[in-house]
């Protein structure tokens, strides 16, 4: 069963959230920093999005890409996604099994994961350096955990063993 939303992509000034491969969820952050306004309804519709999966007994993994980044979200934005990462740890443990950060900078993953290791997110969480590795680390994890995967990612999984392989 498929609980997301009808619409596959959604935008919240440039922070894109797809659930196009779900139950993989990525959220894809643009050059641009939203609006808190922007950003605080991001969250929102992604609490939305585990709200349904938890009510469908569905697990999913969550990819945050920052390829695009080039500066730091405001204050306001950093604590109020604290906050909402309290606020909801209990469902991310419920619905999902892990994360995986894209960035392509190694100085940039070596920070993440140090504050991570101060403040532990709810699930595992990996640093990678591109969507792709996200995606195998998805598929990974997703599988461990014995969630049925749609077709088209299990032809990634397979696509990305061949391409070693030959």
């Amino acid at each position: 069963m498929r609980s997301v939303s009808p619409s596959p992509n959604r935008d919240f000034e440039g922070t894109r959230i797809t659930t196009v491969d779900w139950p993989i969820l990525v959220i894809e952050f643009g050059a641009k920093i939203p609006s808190d306004a922007g950003f605080q309804a991001g969250l929102a519709h992604i609490e939305s999005l585990m709200a349904n999966a938890a009510r469908a007994r569905e697990k999913l993994f969550t990819i945050n890409d920052m390829t695009l980044v080039r500066e730091l979200m405001p204050s306001s934005q950093r604590k109020y996604a604290s906050e909402w990462m309290k606020r909801t740890a209990a469902l991310a443990r419920a619905t999902g099994v892990g994360s995986a950060s894209v960035t392509p900078s190694p100085f940039l993953r070596g920070v993440l994961t140090a504050l991570f290791v101060l403040q532990p997110p709810p699930t595992p969480a990996v640093f990678v350096a591109t969507r792709r590795d996200a995606m195998l680390k998805a598929i990974q994890a997703l599988e461990a955990q014995g969630v049925r995967l749609p077709a088209r990612l299990i032809a990634y999984r397979d696509e990305d063993a061949v391409r070693r392989v030959g």
